[in-house]
């Protein structure tokens, strides 16, 4: 099971809704405590689905793209994207998830507008 916040894989963290006449309960898996805390955080704001993305998720796209080009600057510049091996596109699939997900939870609570 995924995590609810990022993504990545559960890693034993959880949380159950409480049992409630005529529902079914809920359970959301998380891969940290990190991000078990974020979606405390939502919860007690209200929650709410987001379609647009938030200040903090533009600012995590921007905080890619350091690594990114890092990254690609060592494989080769000059090399079109459809040159590049399959380990190398998953690597630097992994490269912008990490750096992506890395800067969502480095945020402090007071940059976390829920």
């Amino acid at each position: 099971m995924l995590c609810a916040i990022c993504g990545r894989e559960g890693r034993g963290f959880c949380w159950v809704s409480p049992p409630r006449v005529g529902t079914r309960r809920q359970f959301k898996r998380f891969c940290s405590m990190r991000c078990q805390d974020i979606y405390a955080r939502r919860a007690k704001a209200g929650g709410g689905v987001v379609i647009d993305p938030t200040h903090n998720e533009k600012a995590a796209m921007e905080a890619v793209l350091p690594r990114l080009g890092e990254y690609v600057a060592a494989i080769g510049m000059d090399r079109p994207l459809a040159d590049y091996s399959r380990e190398e596109i998953l690597q630097l699939v992994d490269v912008v998830l990490t750096a992506y997900f890395d800067n969502l939870r480095d945020l402090t609570p007071d940059d976390v507008p829920f």
